[in-house]
């Protein structure tokens, strides 16, 4: 994992600028960092060496040729069979020089050919361009701002904040949040004129800043419809995640795994385990049993015999480590479990492994929120009629413990979410009252809801199709990556290999969700497991204590941001609607904190890059800061 950063600029000196920002990032590559210009281009680096010691790997990286010039962060897995296909002599052992000269050889060609997770940027000396590439699922970041004949891009929005200061917000992501449900959905960020570059995909920026955006992946093009018999999906899809473990396995430093004890992180384990004897484990949990997954994790680890570090985080923690969180991601972030995530990072800092399996992105390629049971309705409504697909529906739901009441809320809201995507929760929950936006805001930057382009000719699938590439997976990738790099260390993701994404989108709906199972063919694949004699608990529904915490511990701080005059006169909240909607949330216990939460952060988050220079409050209390700013 590395850290690149880059000024696109002619005839300007912009050497002090780009230090700077290299060491905003330096988190990201605590091992060496780099820095080469010429009159057009400033491009720097930070490295953390994960698959080859050497110095000659350290970048930014000069072609043979002396004609290109490459930073990148991430890992290509299959560099080694590339090197060979094209014959490719290096002097290191290291995928980033092979990426450079098989771009000297094919030309941006190479992007579509690279399997693994990278953010790339290459210079052509001669031709004055720059090229930025993204790998197909937007595993490592990378965000960009042009304006006036310069163009700047970097890892973190952190490191284009340094160089460019005035940077206004995008209100329209917080309509999009707070209305929509929309985080990290699109190519804009939270801040105006600055953007990620979407996955799978390459800029060209020329000489005169004209810039050329080119896809080079498409998902639906490479699905293969029904074509695996339905005994041997499950067996398949562990051979797929065994090969995967495999490749991502690679590396000189110390490898481990986040387990949670739930199916996806288990079986990672045990594969690794096969490949590594020396693995570790990293669990993060509470105090609150019901939340706790410290026990089913400790489960699996005394079964694979590899030992199991656990980090707790409690409601204080919370106080103590969100700005942290907060500084680190750079945008805002949808509950206090990443809170704990990044904790989880920190408290192994030092001791920890180098490199972590995550196991992100399960329920997105499997069918495995409880929200995708009303697109299955859908789907099962053309094949079955209304009638029976009805009777399923209602079957599924009594199977996850939904009452009455709980069912027709359910319908109400799959119904909403399918016509505006996002504007409910994975578990089919509506997510908040839009009176809590003052009506002049919302009429000023409502773009209206995002539109997702419906590619499949099933229900099931476009909704998974959103939620891996717009909506619930974006910015999963984006808290694991932040939760990793700011501790140093370098997250991989096996669930999200190409073969197996596409794998999972080409088997039919009945293996995915069946009998009320979600994920049927993946908890099939468990026997592997079942042969260890490890039995897997249900995965809990409820993955942190954040409402609790909001409606008791932490209470008073969001009391204390609503009531405030500087919330009141923001001119984005309703205030008295907001209050209306927390005291109906204290009273409620089937009330859901996400919209609540989602409103508090964006305040603190406004306060903390806006009103406020957010370098200046590095490890300081959250209820230090409201009080401050309040």
């Amino acid at each position: 994992m590395c850290g690149i950063v880059g000024i696109f600029q002619k005839n300007v000196n912009n050497y002090l600028k780009i230090s700077n920002a290299i060491n905003v990032i330096n988190h990201r590559g605590p091992d060496s960092k780099g820095i080469w210009r010429d009159e057009f281009i400033s491009l720097g680096s930070v490295r953390l060496k994960v698959v080859d010691l050497n110095e000659n790997s350290d970048q930014p990286l000069i072609s043979k040729n002396k004609r290109y010039v490459l930073t990148y962060n991430g890992e290509v897995y299959n560099y080694l069979k590339l090197k060979k296909k094209f014959s490719i002599k290096t002097k290191t052992n290291s995928d980033t020089e092979l990426i450079l000269e098989l771009f000297s050889k094919l030309g941006p060609k190479t992007f579509s050919l690279l399997e693994g997770m990278f953010a790339i940027s290459i210079y052509d000396t001669s031709t004055k361009k720059l090229f930025l590439a993204r790998d197909i699922f937007g595993v490592k970041p990378i965000y960009y701002f042009s304006e006036k004949k310069r163009f700047l891009f970097c890892s973190e929005i952190k490191g284009i904040l340094e160089i460019e200061k005035n940077i206004a917000i995008n209100n329209q992501s917080i309509v999009n949040l707070i209305k929509w449900g929309g985080l990290d959905n699109t190519t804009n960020t939270w801040f105006k004129k600055i953007q990620s570059l979407e996955p799978g995909s390459f800029i060209e920026i020329d000489n005169n800043f004209k810039i050329k955006k080119t896809k080079y992946y498409f998902l639906e093009k490479n699905v293969k419809k029904n074509i695996f018999e339905k005994k041997d999906v499950p067996h398949i899809f562990n051979k797929l995640l065994k090969k995967s473990v495999k490749d991502q396995s690679q590396t000189i430093r110390s490898i481990g795994t986040n387990l949670s004890g739930g199916v996806d992180s288990s079986i990672v384990t045990a594969f690794l385990k096969e490949i590594n004897s020396d693995v570790h484990t990293y669990t993060f949990g509470y105090n609150e049993k019901k939340f706790d997954e410290r026990p089913f994790a400790e489960t699996v680890s005394k079964k694979l015999e590899v030992e199991n570090f656990t980090s707790v985080t409690s409601s204080n923690d919370i106080n103590n480590n969100f700005l942290n969180t907060l500084i680190m991601q750079d945008e805002p972030f949808t509950s206090f479990r990443q809170v704990s995530h990044h904790k989880l990072y920190e408290d192994f800092k030092i001791n920890g492994s180098t490199v972590i399996l995550e196991s992100s992105g399960g329920d997105e390629i499997g069918g495995g929120y409880t929200g995708f049971l009303w697109p299955l309705f859908l789907d099962q409504i053309k094949i079955i009629g209304y009638d029976k697909a009805l009777d399923n529906l209602i079957k599924n739901l009594k199977i996850h413990k939904f009452n009455k009441s709980r069912i027709d809320s359910f319908m109400k809201a799959g119904s909403y979410n399918q016509e505006f995507y996002g504007s409910s929760t994975s578990d089919g929950q509506r997510i908040i009252n839009t009176e809590c936006i003052l009506k002049d805001f919302d009429k000023k930057y409502d773009n209206g809801p995002p539109a997702y382009k419906k590619i499949f000719d099933s229900h099931l699938l476009n909704s998974q199709y959103i939620e891996l590439f717009h909506t619930k997976l974006p910015r999963g990738l984006r808290y694991v990556d932040r939760a990793s790099s700011s501790s140093g260390r370098e997250s991989r993701v096996p669930l999200l290999s190409r073969e197996i994404v596409e794998f999972c989108f080409s088997i039919s709906n009945e293996l995915k969700i069946k009998d009320g199972q979600l994920r049927w063919f993946m908890k099939k694949s468990l026997n592997y497991l079942n042969k260890k004699n490890i039995k897997l608990s249900n995965k809990r529904s409820i993955a942190d204590p954040q409402r609790i915490w909001m409606k008791k511990n932490l209470k008073h701080l969001f009391l204390s941001v609503f009531k405030s005059n500087k919330f009141k006169n923001r001119g984005i909240f309703n205030q008295k609607e907001v209050l209306k909607s927390y005291y109906n949330f204290l009273k409620d216990n089937n009330a859901h904190s996400l919209g609540i939460f989602q409103i508090f952060i964006t305040e603190i988050w406004i306060r903390l890059f806006f009103d406020n220079n957010h370098k200046n409050f590095k490890n300081e209390k959250l209820n230090e800061f409201i009080n401050y700013t309040n």
